[in-house]
């Protein structure tokens, strides 16, 4: 992965400090559309953004609350773009995946400098027509067929819809992604790391895997060092890196086998949901936290 400058759509730093978690959520094949921002927040499964919802609302939420103490980030590629999202500076979150999305959207809407032209490129673009037809009636559709067309018409448009509340009256980009939500754009995982190391302090680095060695016993042998792996505040940095539904590409898998600060774990030889290793793995680093008290 080639490396890039990192820039931001929001006035907060991006050299602020990251003490406590990271969770790092590599998404690959995102389309276009999906990284601009436009996709239904009533059909997720669309995109699969009831993958990065669940995923950050598994990092952000516990019981009657956000942990304030973690940062997550959504990188999409192959655009470049991540939505970093900060739990001590959220607020108005539902546990809900469709709030999440819409979160979600309106940042990557906050983004985008064409809104209003890609609008109406998707309001024109023609929906695809059954591919068959009624052999009663030659070159008319069935009614069910006829039904399922109006509804994914009646979808996109009221997507649509939702897209133009999201922009201001003169079609131009929003700046008021929510709070807590930062867009980064020309962004990678390798630069990411980079900027995290140069900050000081001490960062444990950890890569999702099941032929990694079981994080429960890496947790339990760095315990007994704490105290020479604290940060001047008395924490620790942990990052997490994890990828989604569609797995580490080759570039990932190879960027992080070369550098030597990341420790590859796992949490057991079967595969889990992304969204189930960022719960399980927030309980073992309780776990060690209320040890390490």
């Amino acid at each position: 992965m080639p490396r890039s400058s990192v820039s931001k759509t929001s006035s907060s730093s991006l050299n602020a400090d990251h003490h406590g978690r990271n969770i790092v959520i590599l998404s690959h094949n995102v389309s276009n559309d999906v990284a601009s921002g436009y996709f239904d927040v009533n059909t997720l499964l669309t995109g699969r953004i009831d993958v990065l919802a669940r995923c950050v609302n598994s990092a952000l939420w516990i019981s009657n609350g956000i942990r304030k103490d973690t940062s997550v980030f959504l990188m999409l590629f192959p655009h470049n773009v991540t939505i970093e999202v900060r739990g001590q500076e959220v607020t108005g979150l539902n546990p809900d995946e469709r709030t999440m999305a819409l979160c979600l959207q309106r940042t990557l809407l906050s983004g985008n400098t064409n809104s209003l032209l890609q609008l109406e490129w998707l309001r024109e673009k023609d929906l695809k027509p059954p591919d068959t037809v009624n052999p009663h009636k030659p070159g008319s559709y069935s009614k069910s067929e006829k039904k399922s067309f109006r509804v994914v018409r009646k979808h996109r448009e009221a997507m649509i819809r939702r897209i133009y509340r999201s922009l201001n009256d003169a079609g131009e980009r929003s700046d008021d992604a929510p709070n807590g939500f930062i867009l980064h754009t020309n962004d990678s995982l390798e630069e990411r790391l980079r900027l995290w190391k140069s900050e000081g302090g001490v960062t444990n680095t950890f890569m999702m895997d099941e032929l990694g060695d079981p994080l429960a016993n890496v947790l339990a042998s760095r315990n007994n060092k704490c105290e020479q792996h604290n940060n001047s505040d008395g924490s620790t940095t942990t990052t997490i890196i994890l990828a989604d539904q569609m797995g580490y590409s080759a570039c990932d898998e190879s960027m992080l086998a070369e550098n030597d600060d990341v420790t590859k774990v796992s949490l057991g030889p079967i595969s889990l949901l992304t969204s189930q290793c960022i719960t399980i793995t927030h309980n073992l680093l309780d776990i060690q936290s209320a040890v390490e008290a």
